[in-house]
């Protein structure tokens, strides 16, 4: 007992605990003479209350020291480590040297593995509670996802021993060191989030019953239920033509590195061989694949997810929580009277459904880039949602999911593909984000290639300019946007020639323009605190434009910047101004210029800029 305490605890508790042990055990001798006193119970409570010091002085003493709260360099938040000797000999690769005061980065690398040949990192989080709603709704997503949002986002997520404290003792009680806890104050994005923005371009696929009626959310109405075209028939649903690979190579052609496609739209028809049944026992009756209705007879889901995952892009689905014709439901309401062919369900029953539905698709089909909550979802599915995502799909970005996900991604606002700058990615509750909020949610800017808003493919709509599209591409991916571009699929379920066209001349100009720079600078390191970046051209150089990016996964750090340019004759001008940088943005001139240099200026900074990117670039030209 002595060895233990003398190995686990301090040289003060140690002496503390033998020299009560000794002074009880004195008593006990001197009371052992006096037969009046009940000795038996006595010794019991001098034992017991031995024991209870005992168990009370190791309860405040580690070996090695106390454990250390400490708020990081790197802005990612507070970490608590077991102790300070823990840390000092375990900390190979901080950012700067240890120091209880100063704080540290959260690289505490052990020893590279087989699995891991970086090295494995351990991060002791300390989750401070003082904080708004939505982050405290976070942060219990982030306990439960066992995974730091966004520290060593670089090593796989096997790599990375993750341990959360979420009592607020550890930085309040007396024996640790006075530090005080950061929450969060720089958001920073998730690796899944990281990745969905490197992504830059995706396919926001639209195919489905809506495709064959027209187009609208829900495109089933009661002048087309059962009458006209007869969208309540299953078999309505009929490309017969189908070819999945013929959209992957649009989807390459014009740089996307993830689609979503319209698993269940409006209407309320699955492209997956559903087994969920009704209430009455039927089969769900509205999808392909169906026993007892004459049904398109292919898996659609299925040959989506396998040949994306083949042509190494990413994947994921579109399912709207409120809106199901089929089931009488629209915006979470009854959509009107009961017409034949529907499926009666109460909202109970709905919900049922809804549940059963998600599950099979993020069960079954991978693991999903992004998922796409049209319309949000109702209080009432929030709770089995937020199950269901941490259950089988923790990695997805969730379009529309902010509550639902750690991953996620806000609209922009509109659907013209046109939003005003700026964007930050920090901030979920407005489309044009927050520089002040603690939540991270990076902005999809979603349109269409089709004329007057048309998602769907419809005949006869035309199709946007090569220059209006090259437009969309600066106002959303330059803009710090993700640009979530419309792919209409026809009715024999292949790309419209005349879209493919389309995709592949703007893929062609985003490569022939962006592909190589004039020239570029970039940050020296992520601590030197440099604001001026400098461009120096060996001889006089045309350019029209300029790409900033920021090392976004550190957060968006500058709150102001400038770019002036200076002429062959030294005269010095102003080209650009503008407040977010973030993973992107791109900004354009009124005309060409001749200059010998360019400087950007980071003139405010919330902490030490880290510029990835200024870059300038030749004009150019749409053929």
């Amino acid at each position: 007992w002595l060895l233990w305490l003398l190995w686990n605890c301090k040289k003060e508790t140690v002496v503390v605990v033998v020299v009560a042990f000794v002074f009880t055990r004195t008593r006990i001798v001197i009371f052992d003479d006096c037969p009046s006193i009940p000795l038996l119970h006595f010794k019991m409570y001098v034992h017991l209350l031995c024991v209870c010091v005992v168990l009370l002085l190791i309860g405040t003493s580690t070996h090695g020291g106390a454990e250390v709260c400490v708020s990081d360099a790197e802005g990612k938040g507070s970490f608590v480590f077991e102790s300070s000797d823990i840390l000092e000999a375990e900390f190979t690769s901080p950012s700067i040297p240890y120091s209880p005061s100063s704080g540290v980065d959260v690289n505490m690398l052990l020893p590279p593995t087989n699995e891991c040949s970086k090295g494995v990192v351990r991060v002791h989080r300390y989750l401070c509670l003082e904080m708004n709603e939505a982050q405290q709704e976070r942060s219990v997503l982030e306990e439960s996802a066992g995974f730091p949002l966004g520290a060593f986002g670089h090593l796989p997520r096997e790599c990375v021993i993750m341990k959360i404290q979420t009592s607020p003792s550890f930085c309040t009680q007396t024996h640790l060191p006075n530090i005080p806890c950061n929450t969060n104050s720089l958001p920073i994005p998730t690796l899944d989030q990281q990745i969905y923005q490197r992504h830059e371009i995706m396919g926001l696929t639209h195919f489905n019953m809506a495709t064959f009626v027209m187009n609208g959310d829900p495109a089933c109405n009661a002048n087309n239920w059962n009458k006209g075209v007869n969208c309540s028939n299953p078999i309505t649903f009929n490309p017969e033509k189908l070819n999945i690979s013929n959209w992957i190579a649009s989807y390459k052609a014009v740089g996307a590195k993830h689609a979503v496609l319209t698993a269940k739209h409006g209407c309320g028809f699955l492209l997956w061989n559903t087994s969920t049944t009704l209430p009455n026992g039927f089969e769900y009756g509205y999808a392909v694949q169906r026993k007892n209705v004459p049904s398109f007879n292919r898996n659609v889901i299925e040959e989506f997810s396998t040949l994306m995952e083949m042509a190494g892009l990413g994947h994921g689905f579109y399912y709207s929580t409120g809106n199901n014709f089929y089931l009488n439901r629209i915006n979470f309401e009854p959509a009107g009277p009961f017409l034949p062919g529907m499926g009666n369900v109460t909202d109970d029953q709905y919900n049922d459904l809804v549940f059963q539905h998600v599950k099979e698709l993020w069960s079954t089909f991978g693991s999903l880039t992004e998922i796409w909550f049209d319309h949000g979802y109702a209080t009432s599915q929030k709770d089995a949602l937020i199950k269901l995502l941490q259950e089988y799909q923790p990695h997805a970005n969730g379009f529309g999911g902010f509550g639902l996900t750690a991953n996620p991604v806000k609209w922009c606002g509109t659907e013209s593909g046109h939003p005003s700058y700026p964007i930050w990615s920090t901030g979920c509750e407005s489309s044009t984000g927050n520089p002040d909020s603690t939540t991270y949610c990076p902005t999809g800017g979603d349109t269409t290639l089709q004329e007057f808003d048309t998602w769907f493919w419809m005949p006869g709509v035309p199709i946007r300019p090569l220059a209006e599209m090259i437009s969309v591409y600066h106002d959303t991916v330059g803009n710090n946007a993700v640009l979530e571009l419309d792919f209409a699929i026809d009715r024999d379920g292949l790309v419209d020639p005349t879209h493919a066209n389309r995709y592949q001349q703007l893929g062609d100009w985003i490569r022939s323009c962006y592909g190589s720079p004039l020239a570029n600078v970039s940050s020296s390191s992520s601590s030197s605190g440099q604001t001026n970046f400098t461009i120096t051209f060996p001889s006089p150089t045309s350019v029209d434009r300029f790409s900033l990016q920021e090392a976004f996964e550190m957060g968006e750090r500058v709150r102001s910047w400038t770019i002036t340019t200076t002429s062959t004759t030294g005269q010095v001008s102003s080209f650009a101004s503008g407040s977010v940088i973030g993973y992107k943005r791109i900004v354009l001139g009124n005309s060409t210029i001749s200059i010998s240099s360019a400087t950007l200026t980071i003139s405010s900074a919330v902490m030490s800029p880290i510029i990835r990117t200024f870059a300038a670039y030749a004009p150019c030209q749409i053929s």
